[in-house]
C-alpha cells in the first residue's frame, strides 16, 4: 500500500513539474544559439522536410515502393486496412513515434525531431493535393501532369512508339530511384540543420540506447523488417519489386552522405584555445563526449598550450560547434573525418553525462574572461 502511494505521489510530482521541466529543456537546447544560427538551422530542417516530402509524395507513395521508413510503413498499413489514405497514416505514425520518444528518449532529443515532424506530413499532404487536383486539358482530355502513374504514349518517331503499358516498368524503376535519392537529400539537409527525420530514426536510437546496437545496424534491421512485411503484404511475394525497393533505400543512404558532405559518420576535432580548461569541461558536460588533452607548443609564439582532441558523430557536430563558439569565439578548431572510432563510450551505448546548464556555461565564460583579464594585467606590469 505504501509503495502504491509513493508511486502515485512520485507520478503526481512529475506531472506537476512537467511544464517547468519542458521550459528548462527548451532553455538548455536553444540558449547557446544566436537567433541567426537558430533560424538558419531550422530553415535547413524545413528545407529537408520539403525535399523529403517531394520524394515521398511524387514518387515512392504513388508507385507503392517499399524501401523502408515511415512512408513505406504507411503504404503497408493503407494496403492492409484501407481505412485511411497514406498521407494520414504518415501523419499519425510520425506523431505517435514522436510522442513515444518523449517518454523513452526525453525532451532534449525529441526537440531535434519536432520541426521535421510538424512540417514533413504537411508538405506531403500539400503535394498529394497538387498531384490529385492540378490538371490540364490536353487534346480534350484532362491530364494530371504531376501524377507519375498517369502514363501517356510517347512518340519518338513513327517507328519508335512507347505505349503506356510499356512505360509502366520504366516509371516504377525511375520512381524508386528518384524517390530514394530525393528523400536522401531531404534527410541530409535535416542533419545539416542539427535535426533528425524522426520516424524510424527514433526507433533506431532507442534500440541503440537500451540494447547497445549500432544505429546503422538497427536502421538496416528496421528497413529489412519493413521490406519483408511489404514483400508479403503489398508486393504479393514479388522479389523483383522488393529488390527495386532495396535499391531505392541504398540510393537514399548514398545521398544522405553526399549532401552531408561525408561518407563517414565519425569525426575528430582538434581545438586550440587559451580557454582550454573551460572548453574541456563544457565539451564533456554539454556534448557528452570524452576528450584527450595533448601538450603542444605554438609554432610562432613558442608558448606552451593544450590541444583538445575529441571524437564525435555527425549528430553532435552542430552542438560541439555551438559549445566551442559559446566559450571562446576565437578558438581554432580543425575537424577531420575519421575512418572509424572504436571503443566503449563511443561505438557502444553509454549514457551521456548530464548536459551543462546555461547558468554553468555563463559562469565558465565569466571565469575565462576574468582569467584573461588577470593575464593581461600581469603582462602589462611585467
Amino acid at each position: 500500500m505504501e509503495k502504491t502511494r509513493a508511486f502515485f505521489a512520485s507520478l503526481g510530482s512529475k506531472i506537476k513539474n512537467l511544464p517547468k521541466h519542458i521550459a528548462t529543456q527548451f532553455k538548455e537546447e536553444f540558449a547557446g544559439e544566436t537567433w541567426q544560427s537558430l533560424l538558419k538551422n531550422n530553415l535547413y530542417i524545413i528545407l529537408g522536410a520539403f525535399i523529403y516530402a517531394m520524394g515521398a509524395a511524387f514518387f515512392t507513395v504513388p508507385l507503392n515502393v517499399i524501401s523502408g521508413g515511415i512512408a513505406s510503413l504507411a503504404i503497408i498499413l493503407e494496403k492492409q486496412f484501407h481505412g485511411l489514405d497514406v498521407d494520414t497514416y504518415i501523419l499519425l505514425l510520425n506523431w505517435f513515434i514522436f510522442i513515444l520518444s518523449l517518454f523513452i528518449l526525453g525532451i532534449k532529443y525529441s526537440l531535434k525531431t519536432l520541426v521535421f515532424t510538424i512540417f514533413n506530413p504537411l508538405f506531403i499532404m500539400l503535394f498529394s493535393y497538387i498531384i490529385k487536383n492540378v490538371s490540364f486539358d490536353i487534346g480534350g482530355e484532362m491530364v494530371y501532369i504531376f501524377d507519375i502513374t498517369e502514363l501517356r504514349t510517347i512518340v519518338v518517331n513513327e517507328n519508335f512508339i512507347l505505349s503506356p503499358e510499356q512505360l509502366d516498368p520504366i516509371a516504377y524503376l525511375v520512381g524508386a530511384a528518384l524517390g530514394g535519392a530525393i528523400m536522401g537529400c531531404g534527410i541530409g539537409f535535416t542533419l545539416i540543420g542539427g535535426g533528425s527525420s524522426g520516424g524510424t530514426d527514433i526507433i533506431n536510437v532507442t534500440v541503440h540506447k537500451y540494447l547497445h546496437v549500432k544505429v546503422g545496424t538497427s536502421s538496416l534491421c528496421c528497413d529489412v523488417v519493413i521490406m519483408t512485411i511489404g514483400f508479403f503484404v503489398t508486393n504479393d511475394c514479388n522479389l523483383l519489386a522488393t529488390i527495386v525497393g532495396v535499391c531505392g533505400s541504398v540510393l537514399c543512404s548514398i545521398m544522405i552522405d553526399i549532401v552531408f558532405s561525408s561518407k563517414d559518420r565519425s569525426y575528430m576535432a582538434l581545438i586550440v584555445s587559451n580557454k582550454w580548461i573551460y572548453l574541456n569541461d563544457a565539451i564533456n558536460k554539454t556534448v557528452g563526449r570524452g576528450t584527450t588533452l595533448v601538450k603542444a607548443q605554438g609554432g610562432y609564439s613558442r608558448l606552451d598550450t593544450m590541444v583538445i582532441q575529441v571524437s564525435f558523430d555527425r549528430r553532435d557536430y552542430t552542438l560541439l560547434e555551438r559549445t566551442v563558439h559559446k566559450i571562446d569565439p576565437k578558438a581554432f578548431m580543425t575537424v577531420i573525418k575519421a575512418q572509424d572510432v572504436v571503443g566503449y563510450g563511443f561505438s557502444r551505448g553509454k549514457d551521456k553525462t548530464k548536459p551543462i546548464s546555461q547558468e554553468e556555461i555563463d559562469q565558465l565564460i565569466l571565469k575565462a574572461v576574468n582569467e584573461q583579464w588577470k593575464e593581461g594585467n600581469s603582462s602589462e606590469k611585467q
